[in-house]
């Protein structure tokens, strides 16, 4: 085998194989394709040091490890498959670092130190195949390095140092060795590929081997025939035939392509001709991109372009295996820093560029590119067709130019109709002519003696007229007359609602909007006045949220409205609004800016990421982090569309963009399985693997039973949702949010289904869900036999009494019915006196019971009941070391309730809201008391923090929902409540004190905070 000569080399390169090598702005590529997320220990990861990769039939993860045997992914957690000497059906060795995926959907595993092992993923059994020395049919060893079926179905197993291995079934092997007269260049196989049907390429320590397998032959080629040591070049670790057929080589010390028709290795160089080091896996993507491993990192090779970029990474060592999933989601373990799950494809982007420091303000040009404006007060031009930014001015308002430092104030800038560009900065003021491309900056009169409130400027627009429109954000609005070059202050006469202007906004009829602080105001061009649209608690279709933070005329002709408190639609008819939030699917009510695409669809940005909002359909979808935002915050009203339907926005991160058109939710559809199955709260095998159980049977004496599951999409596990129904139980779907755990008690004995179906990452419900049967035993007392010796015994004993009764004398028979019925009577009364007793006595108890711990307006439990509880809960949890939760909650504004509608309307108040807290704390062990006037509280046994802010938010949520009529509330319409819980495992010198006092701080801070929410107490103040 020829070795190219350097110059030869670089001729061959040019000529067939013209690479180009990539490294500036790699990373800003990179960061626009793909978001990262690295997966620890803190993830059940037990062990870093993984040598392969596979996805099993059903779509979860297995990871081969070199100490820890397997390692099963589920998408939420990680279990371990270990060598167990009391389990023969078991993993035959730990260091278990070679995995292959048989297509029967068997995976065989190669350990080192204990031959091979074949899983069934149906049994979870292994059957094992040892190497014996006194069998020369066995596997020629135990330290297996490498596993492949090839075209032929025939299995072939590499060994670390005693050749190849091919199995004939039953357990028998026949061997290739180095040592023989096959030709096998090299006893170590590190790895094995299809050529054809008929022969094999076989990676060893020295050299590329072809296998002839009719011949039983082999015959090698050499990178670096002079070397005559396994080293170097020649120790070939990987190989890689893509879909084109292309032969990729990973060796000890860099990447080659193998020519099969000149039997030339052209070596793969990156920047400064350098190797990119030992090669230690490589795959081809489903994109048709090749991703290479090595020592000098990770690489992508543009199999059309002939580009090899390095892939950046912030922690770059101990990179070994690379693996692509059925999803296209990559996975790169790094035996330093764990697993680095690679999600590519990504639609979101960012314009990176060190020059465009935020805050940048931006708008669209008449062309649809975007215009930009740095934190430097420079202007800049993103021409959305090519990608590129392009420099209009140096920075405007500078020192030498008369003005301050100004990096924190948030530029605006704004085009006009005749194409001027406006720009504004705090107290500056400029305009740039495009057509000169000159920058005038505009001075406002220091003859005005309110010349130095002409600052902290935030929006720009212009009118009818072709008057420049500028919002400050304490003092109004100014208009410059760019013919006069005076400008006019619009003082109080003009009604304007507050002199907070957040925006300047012009509807598709160029009418002038503006957005303050308190309000949406429309110009009335005529009056010279403002037409004020404002939030009125009075008034449930008013403008919902004081602080507009956008406007938008969508091209369908809707005015929307953002604020913090939701979406608004306005309605012009009736001069309201329809409002949008939570309850419809937005993640948050705070709603940033507003655009419509070509399509009809809203975009919002918000302080919880993008959504997008159908509003023919009334469908949302929200986008976030997992789905390749950068962030989740965003400027106010800063979102526009440039052409071909790109969005562009910008935050404190700077101005980032996607294209609406590529924007859309995956369709694709995730098994779901079985994970994990309890009794009693103690984990129970099952005669197969949770995976692929579908009947479970139970006792009747299995009184709590658990069941978890997970759907095996791995692009955000914790964006899945839930929702199980028990066929036969359950009427209806009962949704559980992300929670992957269902519990059931007492389940009476028959035939049962448990179904789950869940959601993909962007909330498309799955249509196959996961149904188990389930079969509960019933009592012994009430099955099919027990009922018939019931019925058998009840006739042998009617026929006995007939038949002795039969035999008496009549007379006899006369005398003794009336004795009996005599004595029955006494009996009769003497028991009817008996139990009359017993429930007068029963009744009293009762009475004195309740009116010892019943409150007695509200039929909860009192102060008395209150206080002796929650000494026992706060010592029987310590004992325990168990969670134990305290809400107190107090109605919102009582006083004014009771002053306003009277006290037996108050008297009311306080039996309906302690009707709905004892409804929505319904547990047994739930203790709902009347702490105080309008204070109620409740004690929650062995609840968590997650559980008790859940109940807690329950309680406000459904106290609001009664709409208890409160007209003298600051805080709402209707009766609120403010709710403060706290959680702790209580310790040895913990007091009631400490309980009530903490569960105190945390009502008392919603109190002070708005009130009308939950506020939780952190007790580490006490540990």
């Amino acid at each position: 085998m020829l070795l190219l000569s350097r110059a030869l080399f670089f001729l061959l390169l040019f000529l067939l194989l013209p690479f180009n090598v990539i490294a500036n702005n790699s990373s800003l590529t990179f960061s626009n394709e793909y978001s990262i997320e690295l997966l620890t220990e803190n993830e059940g990861f037990v062990s870093s040091q993984i040598y392969s990769i596979i996805q099993d039939k059903q779509g979860l993860l297995w990871f081969g490890t070199g100490e820890s045997g397997l390692m099963r992914y589920d998408g939420r957690k990680v279990d371990l498959l270990e060598f167990d000497t009391q389990n023969p059906d078991g993993l035959s060795h730990n260091d278990a670092g070679n995995l292959f995926l048989d297509k029967s959907g068997d995976i065989w595993i190669g350990t080192w130190g204990g031959g091979a092992n074949k899983y069934q993923p149906e049994l979870g059994k292994f059957s094992h195949f040892i190497h014996e020395p006194d069998r020369n049919d066995s596997i020629a060893s135990n330290r297996i390095q490498s596993i492949f079926r090839d075209s032929e179905n025939i299995l072939w197993l590499g060994s670390y140092a005693d050749g190849l291995s091919r199995f004939q079934g039953n357990n028998k092997f026949s061997r290739f060795t180095a040592n023989d007269n096959s030709g096998l260049s090299h006893n170590r196989i590190w790895d094995i590929e299809n050529k054809g049907s008929k022969k094999l390429w076989v990676a060893t320590s020295y050299g590329l081997n072809v296998f002839d397998k009719a011949r039983e032959t082999f015959s090698y080629y050499l990178p670096e025939p002079n070397n005559l040591t396994p080293t170097g070049a020649n120790e070939i670790r990987n190989i890689l035939k893509t879909t084109s057929s292309e032969l990729y080589i990973g060796t000890q010390v860099g990447l080659y392509m193998f020519n099969d028709s000149t039997k030339v290795f052209i070596e793969i160089l990156f920047e400064d001709s350098k190797p990119i080091g030992q090669v230690n896996s490589m795959i081809e993507a489903s994109d048709g991109y090749l991703w290479f491993v090595a020592s000098q990192g990770l690489f992508r090779l543009d199999q059309k372009k002939k580009q090899l970029e390095k892939f950046p990474l912030a922690k770059a060592n101990g990179l070994r295996i690379i693996f692509e999933d059925n999803a296209g989601i990559l996975w790169l373990t790094s035996e330093v820093n764990g697993i680095y799950k690679i999600m590519p494809h990504r639609k979101f982007k960012a314009i990176n560029h060190q020059e465009l420091l935020a805050p940048n303000g931006i708008t669209v040009d008449s062309n649809g590119d975007i215009l930009i404006v740095s934190a430097k007060s420079q202007l800049f031009k993103w021409h959305v067709a090519t990608a590129q930014l392009e420099s209009l001015t140096e920075s405007i308002f500078t020192q030498e130019s008369g003005f301050n430092n100004r990096l924190l104030e948030r530029p605006t800038v704004y085009q006009d109709d005749n194409d001027t560009i406006w720009i504004a900065q705090d107290n500056g003021i400029a305009r740039y002519t495009p057509q000169n491309k000159q920058v005038e900056i505009l001075r406002y009169p220091t003859s005005d003696k309110g010349y130095q409130e002409f600052r902290e400027l935030r929006a720009l627009n212009s009118d009818k007229h072709g008057n420049i429109w500028i919002g400050t954000y304490k003092n109004g609005i100014y208009i410059f007359d760019p013919l006069n070059q005076t400008f006019k202050h619009l003082d109080e006469s003009s009604t304007l609602t507050h002199p907070e202007v957040l925006g300047i906004y012009k509807d598709n009829a160029g009418n002038l909007w503006v957005g303050t602080g308190d309000g949406l105001n429309f110009w009335d061009d005529v009056n010279n006045v403002f037409i004020p649209y404002v939030e009125s608690h009075s008034k449930s279709n008013s403008l919902q949220g004081a602080s507009v933070q956008d406007f938008h005329h969508s091209e369908s002709g809707d005015i929307w409205v953002a604020t913090p408190k939701g979406l608004n639609l306005f309605v012009p008819e009736t001069k309201t609004f329809k409002h949008f939030g939570r309850k419809e699917g937005l993640p948050t009510p705070l709603i940033r800016a507003i655009e419509d695409d070509g399509e009809g669809n809203l975009w919002l940005t918000t302080n919880k990421g993008i959504s997008k909002l159908n509003p023919k359909l009334n469908v949302i979808t929200n986008f976030d982090s997992y789905d390749g935002l950068f962030g989740l915050h965003y400027y106010p009203g800063d979102i526009v569309q440039g052409s071909n339907e790109t969005l562009f926005t910008s935050s404190q991160r700077g101005v980032e963009y996607f294209s609406a058109r590529d924007i859309e939710a995956s369709n694709k559809e995730f098994q779901i399985v079985l994970t994990g199955f309890s009794k009693m709260g103690e984990s129970i095998l099952l005669d197969k693997p949770y995976s692929y159980v579908s009947d479970i049977h139970l006792s009747y004496e299995d009184y709590f039973v658990s069941f978890e599951f997970s759907v095996l999409d791995f692009t955000s596990p914790n964006k899945n949702q839930f929702a199980y129904k028990l066929d036969g139980y359950d009427d209806s779907w009962i949704e559980i949010g992300n929670r992957n755990v269902v519990s059931f008690t007492n389940l009476n004995g028959g035939e049962y289904t448990f179904l789950v179906k869940a959601t993909n990452s962007h909330g498309k419900w799955s249509e196959s869900p996961l149904a188990i049967k389930i079969h509960v035993s019933p009592q012994p007392w009430k099955t099919w036999w027990a009922y018939s010796l019931y019925v058998l015994s009840l006739l042998l004993i009617t026929s006995a009494f007939i038949y002795y009764r039969t035999r008496q004398q009549r007379n006899e028979i006369s005398r003794q019915k009336q004795f009996v019925m005599a004595l029955e009577e006494q009996v009769d009364e003497k028991t009817a006196s008996l139990n009359e007793q017993a429930k007068d006595l029963l009744l009293a108890n009762k009475k004195l019971e309740m009116l010892t711990y019943q409150d007695g307006l509200t039929g909860l439990y009192n102060r008395r009941y209150f206080d002796q509880v929650l000494v026992t809960e706060v010592n029987r949890h310590a004992r325990e070391q168990q969670p134990l939760s305290l809400i107190m909650c107090d109605i919102d504004h009582f006083k004014f309730f009771n002053d306003y509608y009277g006290h037996l309307a108050g008297d009311n108040c306080l039996k309906e809201v302690a009707q709905c807290i004892q409804k929505c704390a319904g547990r047994i062990s739930d203790a709902s008391c009347r702490y105080g006037g309008e204070e109620f509280a409740v004690i929650l046994a062995n609840t968590n923090e997650e559980q008790s802010t859940l109940l807690a938010e329950r309680i406000r949520e459904a106290i609001e929902d009664i709409k208890i009529p409160h007209a003298k509330s600051p805080t709402s319409r209707y009766i609120t409540l403010t709710v403060g819980v706290v959680t702790l495992i209580p310790k040895v010198d913990f007091t009631v004190y400490d309980v009530i006092n903490s569960a105190d701080k945390a009502l008392y801070y919603g109190k002070n905070h708005g009130r009308n929410r939950t506020s939780r107490y952190d007790m580490a103040e006490f540990n």
